[in-house]
């Protein structure tokens, strides 16, 4: 796993649930950078993203470890 990935992890590890805003801010990662890492972890089944309006929450699935 590529060390920002593994922040994004780490991040939502340790707080759950998050914005994508909040999780830009708590891991340093550009807001661009951090859209693309979300899909790809999406996509690998690490996490799942929930939107509400323009309100996107991001958490880690309950799946994985």
């Amino acid at each position: 796993m590529m060390d920002k990935r593994r922040i994004v992890v780490e991040t939502l590890r340790e707080h759950g649930e998050l914005n994508i805003t909040k999780l830009a801010k708590l891991t340093g990662i550009h807001f661009s950078i951090l859209e693309k890492i979300i899909v790809e972890l999406a996509e690998q089944g690490v996490v799942e993203e929930k939107r509400y309006g323009r309100l996107r929450i991001v958490r880690l699935k309950t799946s994985y470890p």
